[in-house]
């Protein structure tokens, strides 16, 4: 694309430099708009304890599932049917993760670091899949389980803001990890390209809207727009080919409008991308049975490996969903299939190879997500993305003779170069910490059966088993307060007072504030005949929290 920029020239043969763009200005005093707007939304309910229920698209969860109306999904149905009519503009003015990935980029280019898009071909297909499985899957649930769609609540203001957002750290680890560490190593916008829900269902609306970026016969094919371009669309290609910009990708960001010096591109109504037709034998990427085939089933498997855990942040904890999955799939596929992109650029990767970063990408999904409560849905989408690509980078780098990343040369006449050993270094690394998270899920999966196991024997009348089990996890866990809760009460029914005595009082020791402990306390020092010693742990208990 560069060529095609140094091959635009003025009337007098000079070459001309790409213009500036203003609507990034614009678009960022928007964004700063927006933020504020956030701010003083925080603001109001930590003041009066009470507001509207988040603006947050995630929100919807709890329409499509229990059947609440809240402010969040109100907010998300309007920017979808906004969309429908005007493109996809609110991932490019209104998203603070869009905002995020663009300041990421903007200081990288200041500081002489150009992110490049890398095409990962089928884990575009990952947005589409997430929202399926966070919006529509419940609605497949409830139509399966024959329940009814009936509207259950409207809750539009709320006095636990908070309730379903994670802690600072998470979200600082996942703007981290969406914001700066997958821009780095995948380009500007990876993450609305490879892991965020909403731009799955913006992406299909945008294929819709009449109103779009279109060009005159002004245009000269100069490139500049491309090359303004920060949502990774071949914008001089799509104008060329089909007088419009089609690409699902397009954020309106209105970037490429600012700088065509013909000023030959413009925002105006028409046809949607949908029924576009190209002007010329197009030569676009095959799209042969064999592919759809690998496509439905990738889509299977992340459908498999998403119903895996329990609940959309939850751990890996559930049976495998094989009916679920399969009708997610086939719905899914058809939906991709119908809206799939009109204009497809050869990927960066082989058909094998594609295949690769679709089982890797499900693998660093099941192996990372939920792990300690630490790593919620959406930023496992981006570590998994970021995890399959540096997998394919290592074995890449031990297949070919030569090969190169960005500015380095990682191997020259099949020896590794200085940066290649570091960056073979660094993929060991990183391998190997996904190696140990996959093995922490097993562990985790493997407690949590045992617990369950244990419970069971204890519920069918069976402690001496119960208690067994519940001691074997807590020579694992030995401040684990629920497990001390429940082995202290298996003791009480064996009657094994002093052994119940030391799991609970290690429970108390744990957590202070622990009102279960302390009331089992309490019974245990009245069966004891040690009255004030009771009494003072029913004043803890009310004191307490109950989990």
């Amino acid at each position: 694309m560069v060529s095609e920029v140094m091959g635009s020239c003025s009337s007098d043969g000079k070459h001309l430099a790409p213009r500036v763009s203003r609507a990034g200005r614009w678009r960022a005093i928007v964004l700063i708009v927006v933020h504020v707007a956030i701010a003083l939304h925080i603001g109001h309910y930590m003041a009066t304890g009470r507001t509207v229920s988040p603006l947050e698209p995630s929100e919807s969860m709890a329409f499509t599932g229990d059947g609440l109306v809240n402010a969040g999904v109100i907010f998300f149905a309007l920017a979808i049917a906004s969309t429908l009519v005007l493109g996809r503009w609110f991932c490019g003015w209104a998203c603070h993760v869009v905002a995020l990935q663009d300041l990421c980029r903007h200081w990288m280019v200041k500081l002489g670091i150009r992110p490049r898009h890398v095409d990962l071909g089928v884990l575009k297909l990952v947005p589409w899949m997430a929202f399926v499985y966070m919006f529509l899957m419940p609605l497949v649930l409830t139509w399966l389980d024959g329940k009814s769609f009936a509207i259950s609540a409207v809750a539009l203001t709320t006095d636990s803001f908070w309730r379903t957002f994670p802690g600072w750290e998470v979200a600082l680890l996942t703007f981290f990890v969406c914001g700066f560490a997958i821009v780095y190593l995948l380009g500007g916008k990876a993450f609305c390209s490879y892991g965020c829900p909403y731009g799955g269902i913006f992406g299909i609306a945008d294929q819709l809207a009449p109103l779009r970026i279109r060009v005159t016969d002004a245009c000269s094919q100069c490139g500049h727009c491309t090359v303004a371009c920060t949502s990774n669309v071949n914008v001089s290609r799509e104008v060329r080919e089909y007088g419009m910009v089609v690409d699902p990708g397009c954020m309106k960001c209105l970037d490429c409008v600012q700088v065509c010096p013909k000023e030959a591109l413009y925002v105006g109504w028409g046809a949607p991308a949908l029924f576009a037709k190209a002007r010329t034998a197009l030569r676009e990427r095959s799209r042969s049975w064999i592919r759809e085939i690998l496509t439905l089933l990738f889509l299977f498997g992340g459908y498999m490996a998403l119903t895996l855990h329990n609940g959309p942040s939850g751990a890996l904890l559930n049976a495998p969903q094989w009916k679920l999955a399969a009708i997610l799939a086939a719905g899914s596929w058809l939906v991709a299939f119908v809206f799939r992109p009109k204009s497809s650029a050869r990927g960066d990767y082989s058909p094998f190879e594609e295949i690769a970063l679709g089982v890797l990408f499900l693998a660093a999904l099941i192996s990372f997500r939920g792990l300690h409560g630490w790593v919620p849905l959406l930023m496992a989408m981006g570590v998994a993305a970021i995890a399959a690509w540096v997998a394919l980078q290592g074995w890449r780098l031990t297949a070919r003779r030569d090969l190169s990343w960005r500015n380095w040369r990682l191997k020259r006449d099949g020896g590794f170069t200085p940066a290649g050993a570091v960056f073979g270094v660094l993929v060991l690394a990183s391998v190997g910490g996904w190696a140990l998270a996959a093995r922490e899920q097993r562990t985790l999966v493997r407690d949590f059966r045992t617990k369950e196991a244990a419970l069971i024997a204890c519920s069918n009348g069976d402690f001496t088993r119960g208690l067994g089990l519940l001691e074997e996890l807590i020579a694992a866990a030995p401040d684990d307060v629920e497990l001390r809760i429940y082995a202290g009460q298996a003791c009480l029914y064996l009657q094994q007072n002093e052994r119940a005595r030391g799991h609970l009082e290690a429970a108390v020791r744990a957590d202070p504030l622990s009102a279960p402990a302390h009331r089992l306390l309490a019974a245990l020092c009245d069966m004891e005949g040690k009255s004030d010693e009771a009494a003072r742990h029913r004043e803890a208990a009310e004191l307490g929290r109950d989990p």
